[in-house]
């Protein structure tokens, strides 16, 4: 009896590189962070990432889910599947400003204003504290452009008092 036997080969094992992965958003400027996503063409490959732009192994990175950038970074992946030849590299910067105080100041009328650093048209939420543990908003403010005013009327009833924002 004659048997025959065949062959199914992966369309990539052993030859041409698979498809890099996709990197969400594909860089850019932001201000505060961003949420970076990476996915693979082949679901059954492994993602490895670097923040610094060179080049991914399997020593590097295992990505698991988005993660945030809260400063500038070059990511750089590469999928890798056993019996296949590992992706090229897919590889995007990001650009990310801190969001700051720029200045402080009391107003004539005795209020704490406070300048701020941020992305025009986000929404951003001035909190205030005595103890760190528990915080009040004091006001929300749309930024109309990136430098912009937050002010806190009552900060003299205070001997002391901390001041953070959070952008919405």
């Amino acid at each position: 009896m004659r048997s025959r036997f065949a062959s199914l080969r992966k369309p990539h094992a052993g030859g041409a590189p698979a498809p890099p992965p996709a990197i969400t958003p594909n860089g850019g400027n932001y201000i505060g962070s961003v949420n970076v996503t990476l996915q693979s063409p082949n679901t059954n490959a492994a993602i490895y990432y670097t923040l610094d732009g060179s080049l991914p192994t399997t020593n590097s990175f295992v990505y698991s889910g988005a993660f945030n950038l809260f400063s500038n970074a070059t990511v750089s992946a590469n999928a890798f599947e056993t019996g296949f030849n590992n992706s090229v590299a897919a590889s995007a910067v990001f650009y990310v400003q801190p969001l700051f105080f720029t200045s402080v100041g009391f107003l004539q009328n005795r209020q704490l204003q406070l300048g701020f650093a941020g992305m025009a048209s986000s929404n951003y939420v001035l909190q205030a504290t005595t103890n760190f543990s528990t915080w009040t908003t004091i006001i929300t403010n749309t930024a109309t452009n990136s430098l912009f005013n937050l002010v806190d009327p009552k900060a003299t009833n205070y001997p002391y008092r901390f001041y953070r924002v959070q952008q919405q």
